[in-house]
């Protein structure tokens, strides 16, 4: 089955309510799990170690939430997870300008340092 993987960048609007936002957030990450199709999620916060001088966001924003996709369509993934949007908790911790960075990616192959060929 082909996987996909979500990325959602955002940052909060108040960052004197960033606990507020996280437990907001991990209330909307298990109503996404509630789809069928999306698998897994992980959040992640930029970290200070930059890898690159003067990088230390996508666009500004500090919060990276992934998440594992197994379909057969991922046209059709994308449709139910925007049709479905107004079923999930929404938030005014959520910075909505700019908008979140929202991307689908499809998957090219999977590595991993355990495999001799480094092809899983």
């Amino acid at each position: 089955m082909p996987r996909a993987l979500m990325l959602v960048a955002s940052n909060v609007t108040d960052p004197e309510r960033v606990d507020a936002f996280h437990d907001w957030y991990a209330l909307h990450v298990q109503e996404l799990l509630r789809l069928d199709g999306i698998v897994r999620a992980t959040r992640w916060e930029a970290s200070a170690h930059a890898l690159l001088p003067g990088v230390d966001s996508i666009d500004g924003r500090r919060f990276l939430a992934l998440y594992e996709i197994e379909c057969d369509d991922v046209e059709a993934m994308r449709d139910r997870i925007n049709r479905t949007s107004s079923d999930r908790t929404h938030s005014d911790l959520l910075e909505l300008d700019p908008l979140p960075v929202t991307l689908l990616f499809e998957s090219l192959g999977e590595w991993s340092s355990e495999d001799e060929n480094g092809a899983v």
